[in-house]
């Protein structure tokens, strides 16, 4: 169709040009064609006006087309095609709405695993500092006590404590002496301990019986301080193989 039409154009011009043409000549010859030449020159010019419009009528019918053809093909639908489409549409709608409350559930948990891993780690540092501090706390107050009961300590006179040792038992008490004889086994220490200092020295008949748990570093001979409880008396047999009975302390620390 748009050959047909563009083949009339070019006639129609090409007639324009040559009705034009005899026109001209026929003014210059004044022969009386002169309106028979400009009539054939308008009906040439008409009929090449109305093939253009009708080309442009019809480019734009055809530029239109293709969509009212994908309009009309989609408005064909039968009715089974449109509800599963409709089905199609709603499942990929629920799919990707699953998804998405998936993923957030997801980042959910994980926010509030998190948050407890977090609040539980906080516990167990604020437990072990409250730890730490009790600790602390008991150990300043025992060195306390152990410095109070050790400035409080006193040494009871030696011929007091002779006379009945059970009679002080569990007293805590401070002595200065001599060691007269230290021996130690099976991780313990015993020592014999002259209490009273006299001019010439420490007095070899003033001794008492010193237990400790554990080992020392001292040897016969050395000045010693000891702390600890009196538990009564004690009797041991000495190398002429006399009984001897004196008083027995439990040590708990020596200086």
């Amino acid at each position: 169709m748009d050959i047909f039409l563009g083949l009339v154009f070019f006639v129609a011009f090409i007639a324009f040009l040559v009705f034009a043409i005899l026109t001209v000549v026929a003014l210059i010859k004044k022969n009386g064609l002169v309106k028979r030449q400009l009539i054939c020159t308008g009906g040439s010019i008409a009929m090449m006006f109305i093939s253009l419009s009708i080309a442009v009528a019809i480019d734009e019918e055809d530029s239109s087309q293709p969509a009212s053809i994908e309009v009309a093909k989609e408005e064909k639908l039968t009715p089974e095609e449109e509800a599963a489409k409709k089905e199609a549409k709603e499942k990929a709608e629920a799919e990707a709405r699953a998804e998405k409350e998936a993923e957030e559930k997801a980042a959910k948990e994980k926010a509030e695993q998190e948050a407890k891993a977090k609040k539980e780690a906080e516990e167990r540092k604020k437990k072990e500092e409250e730890r730490k501090k009790a600790e602390e706390e008991a150990r300043i107050a025992a060195e306390k006590a152990e410095a109070e009961k050790k400035a409080n300590a006193q040494p009871i006179e030696y011929a007091q404590l002779i006379k009945n040792p059970d009679r002080h038992a569990g007293e805590y008490v401070k002595y200065t002496g001599e060691i007269a004889q230290i021996q130690e086994g099976d991780n313990s220490t015993v020592i014999r301990l002259a209490v009273t200092q006299e001019s010439y020295g420490w007095n070899p008949n003033d001794i008492i019986w010193v237990e400790y748990d554990g080992y020392t570093e001292y040897v016969d001979g050395d000045v010693i301080t000891v702390y600890g409880e009196i538990y009564g008396s004690h009797t041991y047999t000495s190398q002429a193989g006399w009984e001897i009975t004196i008083p027995a302390v439990i040590a708990e620390s020596f200086e």
